[in-house]
């Protein structure tokens, strides 16, 4: 009977390892959940290849030896191949959380992951998500742990969110990563609204201040050229005026503001420089402190609950880093190495060095590592950030009413300023004209 090697969390969330016998895969992880385990990864373990004297190989033989690790998913071809990103993908946030939110309760339910994501593959809408869940089922029914399945994925799942099921597998507490993160995607589909909304307002100016700019010089000049008629003549020769005054001069105007949007949301685009803007317009809006905060209370979650289970602290750090949700905090966590050698730092020196954190934190950290209670430690960190990202999400829609307002007043003076500018100096030189002043 084939022999498998497992690993798997049982009802106190620790992590365990071993080998069972079964005849299959699906037997398998049917005699581990009857002992309560929950399967994380499953991988058959081979016999070892008998001596070469008794069974000796052809020289021309090209066939590879057997190999003891888990079977590799082939890559779907029914998804576009795309270059990942870490913090967004081709999910929107309100389809992620739903689909987090029921992964979690399908889990908790005692549910094995193949048979979960085979259940999400018909409850959820979204096509990329209905795609990725069903090759999930396939490649987690073969024991693949779920993280590695979720890399073949880019164009669904950011690095983060694999991440985040990398540190989870490795502590055995994936329920409540996946509260945690459903709890983010909540957050950001709301953070999100609003900043559509900003930008739908940022184009309504795009286009209307140069209207409103040329609308005083047109007006004059359709009053010069209007010689007298009925009043649908007069709009017709104001409506002539405008549209001359907005050919020369509204139009250049809405092209070159139009690149420069356009110019913005390419800078956007590229996701170090989007990660690091993020974080530093803390001054005009609180959607930078969510951010921020939020990002660190991931990283301090995820650490918490990995020294919890007993990783090394260097592993422990690295994996909390790779689920950091934005990429410039994320980077400069992932740059520190504690070390693996007799000398190595604890986590600490990590939180000390990255500059993230004050130093009263840092040495409530260090307190924990020298009386044994770094969890403890780490617990109450991520409570009092979890408590700051709560407070900052709900400050993010006053912040984007007063961008809103401050955008609307200064585009709106600029538009009103160059209307009376335009207007009074038109009309002045229309009179001018009229009167026959410097002929």
């Amino acid at each position: 009977m084939p022999t498998y090697r497992y690993r798997a969390v049982d009802a106190g969330g620790r992590s365990v390892s071993g080998e069972i016998h079964a005849a299959d895969v699906r037997q398998a992880q049917h005699l581990l959940r009857q002992q309560g385990l929950w399967v994380v990864q499953l991988s058959a373990q081979t016999a070892p290849p008998a001596p070469a004297a008794q069974t000796p190989v052809p020289q021309h033989s090209t066939q590879a030896p057997p190999s003891t690790t888990a079977v590799q998913p082939p890559t779907p071809a029914t998804l576009p191949t795309r270059t990942a990103n870490w913090e967004q993908a081709g999910v929107p946030p309100y389809p992620m959380a739903i689909w987090l939110q029921q992964l979690r309760m399908l889990l908790k339910a005692g549910i094995t992951p193949a048979e979960a994501f085979r259940s999400l593959s018909q409850r959820v809408r979204h096509r990329l998500l209905q795609q990725a869940s069903l090759q999930l089922a396939r490649d987690t029914a073969q024991g693949i742990a779920i993280s590695q399945a979720m890399e073949r994925f880019p164009q669904v799942f950011p690095k983060f969110l694999i991440g985040a099921f990398r540190a989870a597998e490795q502590g055995g507490y994936l329920p409540e990563m996946l509260e945690r993160l459903a709890e983010y995607y909540e957050q950001q589909h709301r953070v999100r609204r609003w900043a559509l909304l900003t930008q739908g307002c940022l184009w309504h100016i795009v286009v209307g201040m140069p209207l409103i700019a040329s609308g005083g010089v047109g007006i004059t000049w359709g009053m010069r050229n209007f010689t007298g008629g009925t009043f649908g003549e007069a709009i017709r020769a104001i409506g002539a005026g405008f549209t001359e005054a907005f050919l020369r001069y509204g139009l250049p105007t809405l092209l070159i503001l139009t690149a420069l949007m356009l110019l913005f949301h390419f800078v956007r685009s590229i996701e170090p420089l989007r990660a690091r803007l993020r974080i530093s317009l803390g001054s005009l809006s609180s959607f930078s402190d969510w951010v921020y905060s939020q990002s660190l209370q991931m990283y301090l979650f995820h650490l918490e609950r990995l020294s919890r289970a007993g990783v090394y602290p260097a592993t422990a750090h690295e994996l909390a880093a790779g689920a950091v949700p934005n990429a410039a905090l994320a980077e400069t966590l992932q740059r520190i190495s504690l070390g693996c050698a007799e000398g190595t730092m604890h986590v600490d020196a990590a939180l000390e060095q990255s500059g993230l954190f004050p130093i009263e934190e840092v040495m409530l950290v260090r307190t924990g590592v020298q009386t044994g209670e770094l969890p403890k430690a780490l617990e109450t960190l991520t409570r009092w950030y979890a408590e700051r990202t709560s407070e900052n999400a709900q400050q993010v829609p006053r912040g984007f009413l007063r961008l809103l307002f401050l955008i609307t007043i200064v585009a709106g003076g600029i538009g009103l300023i160059a209307f009376a500018v335009g207007y009074y100096y038109s009309l002045f030189s229309a009179v001018e004209q009229f009167m026959g002043v410097g002929e």
